[in-house]
Parts: C-alpha cells; structure tokens; sequence
C-alpha cells in the first residue's frame, strides 16, 4: 500500500487546506451520487461545531430535511430573497455555529424542493462564512453520470466534492444501481448489466464529461468515495488501483462513511494526490 490508512479524523479538517484563507465566505459544490446531502449536513454539523455558521442549499432539487429526522438544522428558508444575516438566528448552543438552508420553494415532486439560481451565491457567501452547494441529482442512487445540463455548478465554487458510493462496485450497470446509466456506460465503456469496477469508477472520475464536468480547471477537486462499511473490496485495495489515474483530476480522494454519527470516525482513508491538470483539461 502506498498511501495511509486514518481513524480519528473529521471531514472538514482533511478540506480546510483546500479552502482559501481569505474572506468572503467559503462555497463548496457538491456533485456525483452516493450521499451527497449526507456529506452537506455532516460538514455543516462539524463546520458549525467549530462555532461557523453554515448555509446549505442546492442549484438543482434536494429532499425536504422537514420529512428527514436525521438532518439536523436550525432555520429553513424557502425564499432566496428572505435569507436574513444569520447573526438574527439565536444560536442553539454555546459556541456553536447555525446550521440553516436555503431553498427556492416547493418542487412538484413531494418531498422535494427546488434550488436557487446559482449566482445568488455571489452575494450570499459576503454573509455566510460557509455555503455547502447540492450542484446535481443522482435519484440516491450510489453512482451516476452528468447529462448535458448537469451539474449546475455555482461560479463562485472555491472547492468542489466528487461522490461516489462504494456499494455500487460489483453491481451491475442498470438503473437500480446508477443514475443515467447510458451516460454511465458511454462515458466508462462498462456494458448495462456488467459489473461495476474500480477501472469504471476512475474512468468517470477522470472523463472530460464525467464527474468533475464542468469543474474550472483552478478550482480544487476531491473525490469522495463514501459508504466504505459497504465496499466489497479492501480499503487500500482501492486506494491503490485509482491513484494514479485519478491524479490527473483530483488534489485529493478520500474514503468516507460520512453517515457515521461521530465525526472523528468519518474518514477512513486519503491520499493527497500530485494533481495536475490543466487549463482546458476535463473541459474539452
């Protein structure tokens, strides 16, 4: 094994070298399959427990926390024009940051709702020290691959967070495991019905119109493979076989279980990745 094995880590201290130092406020998108509201509120949980106020929303659709008891959050907005300085929320607890989210309004689809227009953020992120992007819609399936309109990325993303779920490897290729499976097998080469592997998985990671579409070339990448308590293969296993070929795409991968209730115990593994791609790279 090549890289380092990690217990006792949170989240948000593996990103933290990733974000600039400097105001305004932090914007980290979120694109891919396999927890992505999962890891928002999880990052917004230790962004805040850190005393930062947080903002979560989405560009695209997110399920209604109301209807989710285990997403913990203090205010919800359903008007972009409402959201107010989040020092007008009372804290919960002291010491501890707000954790609010913003959405459009009520989707068609129950439970659902919509996003906000993406150059709101350019605003918004002079208010909220941190904003956490839903940036795309994967159906909670555990991996998927971008149509032509997808992601909707905000312009003003300083890091954005490539997901994909573990539990899909050995799976087949169909619509109970991927999210637009056609685009999948086009894009990874992997037939519908073949199993999943990790050679489709650094395929779609590295793809000009795989996971990190659309992403500007100066913006750091990480990817994020979440749900490691269900991968069918050993943790450096996987580690070694994506390393280099991600590297091209990615300053970092992680394997995470970020539905892990203690944040301590969220990252299993990382690898910090000499990246270099360049400009036009993965946008041509």
């Amino acid at each position: 094994m090549r890289g380092s094995i990690h217990n006792s880590m949170r989240f948000s201290d593996l990103l933290r070298p990733l974000l600039p130092s400097s105001p305004p406020g932090k914007v980290i998108a979120l694109v891919g399959g396999g927890g992505k509201t999962t890891a928002m509120f999880a990052l917004a949980e230790e962004f805040s427990a850190d005393g930062h106020d947080v903002l979560m929303t989405t560009t695209t659709h997110i399920a209604d926390p109301r209807d989710e008891p285990d997403r913990s959050f203090d205010h919800l907005w359903l008007d972009p024009a409402a959201v107010a300085d989040p020092a007008q929320i009372p804290k919960t607890a002291a010491g501890r940051g707000r954790r609010c989210v913003l959405a459009g309004s009520d989707a068609a689809d129950a439970g659902k709702l919509k996003g906000i227009d993406p150059e709101q953020l350019t605003t918004l992120r002079h208010v909220w020290p941190f904003i956490l992007v839903e940036a795309d819609g994967a159906k909670r399936k555990p991996i998927k691959a971008p149509a032509a309109y997808e992601p909707v990325l905000p312009p003003t993303a300083d890091l954005v967070l490539g997901l994909i779920g573990l539990d899909a490897l050995g799976r087949a290729c169909g619509t109970d495991t991927v999210h637009r499976p056609e685009h999948f097998s086009q894009i990874t080469g992997c037939p519908p019905g073949t199993p999943i592997g990790l050679d489709h998985l650094a395929r779609l990671a590295t793809a000009p119109d795989g996971l990190f579409k659309q992403v500007p070339p100066a913006t750091p990448r990480v990817l994020v493979l979440n749900k490691a308590d269900r991968s069918p293969l050993p943790l450096p296993e996987v580690l070694d076989a994506l390393e280099d070929s991600v590297s091209r795409c990615a300053e970092l991968i992680v394997i995470t279980t970020l539905a892990e209730r203690d944040p301590e115990q969220r990252v299993h593994a990382q690898r910090p990745l000499v990246c270099c791609h360049f400009p036009g790279d993965l946008a041509s």
